[in-house]
């Protein structure tokens, strides 16, 4: 659950995104909207962007599952915590599938998981769950010293 009272809601911002490509620029302009109301800094802006462009197209192009995608953006304390939700997705754990060695010869890799890879080096925390029917991926990054 997000929030333990309502002052935590007030703060808390979300919106529905058509699980589509042709999302990306209006999911932006949120993160934009929310690096200026949360005051992000420059390196949070970037790990927010990629970290929620990667995830969100994951579930566009691989989820399956109902025609909307809930984001949610929330400062904690010193954490900035993203929420993805997906209603009728397929299960696929974002947090350990999709493992990419970045050390392993280049003739041995298999096409995939850079992007997930990225999302889980560049964010402080990532958690997936899927429960009564929707996934859910949790990303967290601490705020200052990004």
């Amino acid at each position: 659950m997000w929030y333990a009272g309502a002052a935590d809601r007030r703060n808390r911002m979300q919106r529905s995104f058509k699980r589509e490509l042709g999302s990306l620029a209006p999911l932006f302009e949120f993160t934009n909207e929310a690096a200026v109301r949360y005051r992000l800094d420059d390196g949070v802006v970037y790990a927010m962007n990629l970290a929620v462009e990667e995830i969100f197209t994951n579930m566009v192009k691989y989820g399956g599952g109902g025609p909307e995608v809930s984001v949610g953006l929330d400062v904690r304390g010193d954490r900035l915590v993203i929420d993805l939700a997906h209603p009728g997705a397929r299960p696929f754990d974002v947090a350990v599938e999709g493992q990419f060695d970045p050390a392993s010869p280049l003739a041995a890799r298999v096409p995939g998981g850079i992007g997930l890879y990225l999302v889980r080096r560049i964010m402080d925390e990532v958690v997936y769950e899927h429960r009564n029917g929707v996934a859910h991926v949790t990303l967290t990054k601490r705020l200052g010293g990004s």
